[in-house]
């Protein structure tokens, strides 16, 4: 064999040994893994037993009515999250934060205006209402005491929400940073359990 096939052979095997590791630290989930909370911290220390991990599943329960949020250690720019949610609560007032606190995806009843605001952009920051982007189709698609599927694409200054496969809004923020922690809310004043599942996530170039 000559010397330049030998070391073509021997970069070869090489690249296969390491493959693994590379593939490995690339799969990594940057949200939720499945089976534990280290990508994520509670910004209450006294409602750090609100949110656990159970079958695959994050669960937020404030027996106490207090309110908390479970926000990711890390920062985000532009991503596109899908997840699941279901909640046995009658009342009930959750959402994502899409870059910290200032853009929240409302899931559920708004206490403010007191009518379900699913999938709807709460940014009174932007100081065109609190609810600057709405749809009409929540009557039709939310399904009650079920699974839905929420979808989140941040680019830019711009939100983009798809409930259940709709399109829902398709908002340019005014104020939203470029880059903030992903945030999931219990609002307080209301006792309610909320489950997130399936939760898909990749950041966008």
């Amino acid at each position: 064999m000559s010397r330049f096939n030998r070391a073509v052979a021997l970069f070869s095997l090489l690249a296969v040994a390491l493959l693994p590791a590379a593939r490995g630290h690339a799969d990594k989930p940057l949200l939720f893994n499945g089976s534990d909370l280290d990508n994520w911290k509670v910004d209450k220390e006294e409602a750090a037993d609100h949110w656990t991990v159970s079958d695959g599943m994050i669960i937020g329960d404030n027996v106490d009515k207090v309110g908390s949020n479970l926000w990711t250690k890390r920062d985000f720019g532009d991503y596109e999250l899908e997840l699941e949610y279901m909640t046995p609560s009658p009342d009930y007032d959750s959402g994502v934060y899409a870059r910290g606190p200032s853009h929240q995806i409302q899931i559920g009843i708004s206490r403010s205006l007191k009518e379900d605001l699913t999938a709807c952009i709460y940014a009174p920051k932007d100081k065109q209402g609190k609810y600057p982007a709405v749809s009409d189709k929540i009557k039709d698609v939310h399904k009650l005491n079920e699974w839905n599927r929420l979808k989140i694409v941040a680019q830019g200054k711009r939100i983009k929400t798809y409930l259940n496969g709709e399109l829902f809004v398709d908002y340019e923020t005014v104020t939203m940073p470029e880059k903030g922690p992903i945030g999931l809310q219990l609002h307080g004043g209301v006792h309610q359990k909320m489950f997130f599942r399936n939760i898909q996530f990749k950041e966008l170039d």
